[in-house]
């Protein structure tokens, strides 16, 4: 993960730089306490930390100014005036993070950033020919859609909220794809569940408890 970091409070960066690499731990950051040039930013980041203020200069207006550099900017702001949060949503930030209540706000920041990972995320199965009834060899899933996933030798059962598919992967090649999500856990020797669910398998009902977030 890269991450660029635009802030001219130096604790800030601090305890930021820290939760970042201890909940997601390889972290690439890129750090100035005042706008660089855009030459001087690296080609993609996947995160972009800005303060709402940077001395005389707005972090916003900055943030405005890069957007055609990065059209797909994921960026979050950050504030110690926590009612200039109506103010950046004229460049929708997924995150507006107020530093007088940081740790509750960088979960909240977290499980916004994953369910928009969730939301992005495709993968594509390769169909059993028993599935190959329209001629299709294959189906492309968002990783949001997925319900619950079987596993019987080298093929997966995929449980959506519509339909379900046999499809030929390992269980341990899907569960290397959903890797970064963090929210599917392996509940039984074959049976794979996305966190906050129950669901029946054979007649038992398997009840998974998701990971505790404090927000």
């Amino acid at each position: 993960m890269k991450c660029l970091i635009i802030d001219d409070d130096q604790s800030c960066i601090d305890m930021l730089q820290m939760k970042l690499k201890d909940y997601y731990g390889d972290v690439e950051l890129d750090i100035f306490q005042k706008p660089p040039h855009v030459d001087e930013l690296q080609k993609d980041y996947d995160l972009f930390f800005i303060d709402v203020l940077l001395g005389n200069e707005s972090g916003i207006e900055y943030a405005n100014s890069i957007k055609d550099y990065y059209p797909h900017m994921t960026l979050v702001f950050l504030s110690h005036q926590d009612n200039l949060i109506f103010e950046t949503q004229k460049i929708s930030p997924i995150c507006f993070i107020r530093k007088s209540n940081f740790d509750e706000d960088f979960q909240m920041f977290c499980i916004v950033y994953e369910n928009k990972q969730r939301e992005n995320i495709k993968i594509i199965f390769k169909l059993h020919q028993i599935e190959n009834k329209t001629g299709e060899t294959s189906i492309t899933l968002h990783a949001n859609d997925i319900i619950y996933v079987e596993c019987y030798s080298h093929e997966l059962i995929i449980h959506t909220h519509k339909n379900e598919y046999i499809v030929k992967m390992t269980l341990k090649e899907f569960l290397k794809q959903v890797k970064t999500l963090n929210s599917f856990l392996l509940i039984y020797n074959r049976v794979v569940d996305k966190m906050k669910v129950v669901y029946p398998f054979y007649e038992s009902v398997i009840i998974k408890k998701p990971k505790k977030v404090n927000v």
